[in-house]
């Protein structure tokens, strides 16, 4: 992975430089250009990961809504999936909601929703982070 760097200053070994600007061809550690992935090249990653995740806001953002049993066993799971998130210096949006059901019962989701910001789509890193996420849930689940 490519380290971009800003007046000169190395960031951290492994860490993304936040001060960069956009990524380009030169400075990509999305490896595309500088670009996000195309809406064929994410139905061709779609598979890679499980069903329940699902390409939404026209293939820019990825998202998955895991059911828990109760708000704290939410909050549980949130803070796993942050650490994953953490330990992979990629970072989606995840929140906790409460929603009451087309059955008129109340549900606990944990709805993540992975997308890079900077390229204004979907990049590797999300793929890769919503398959390490699913490894995760396999192993609390199981």
């Amino acid at each position: 992975a490519l380290l971009c760097t800003s007046a000169g200053r190395r960031p951290p070994r492994g860490r993304h430089d936040p001060t960069a600007r956009r990524p380009t061809s030169v400075c990509d550690p999305y490896e595309n250009n500088g670009k996000p992935l195309s809406q064929e090249q994410c139905a061709q990653l779609l598979p890679s990961v499980s069903d329940s995740w699902a390409l939404v806001d026209d293939g820019t953002a990825l998202m998955r809504e895991i059911e828990v049993a109760d708000f704290v066993q939410g909050s549980r799971l949130v803070s796993t999936l942050a650490a994953v998130a953490f330990n992979n210096n990629h970072y989606p949006v995840l929140t906790l909601e409460r929603r009451l059901s087309e059955r008129r019962r109340w549900q606990e989701l944990v709805v993540v929703r992975c997308q890079t910001t900077v390229l204004g789509g979907l990049s590797y890193q999300d793929f890769t982070l919503a398959m390490l996420m699913d490894v995760e849930l396999g192993r609390s689940r199981g």
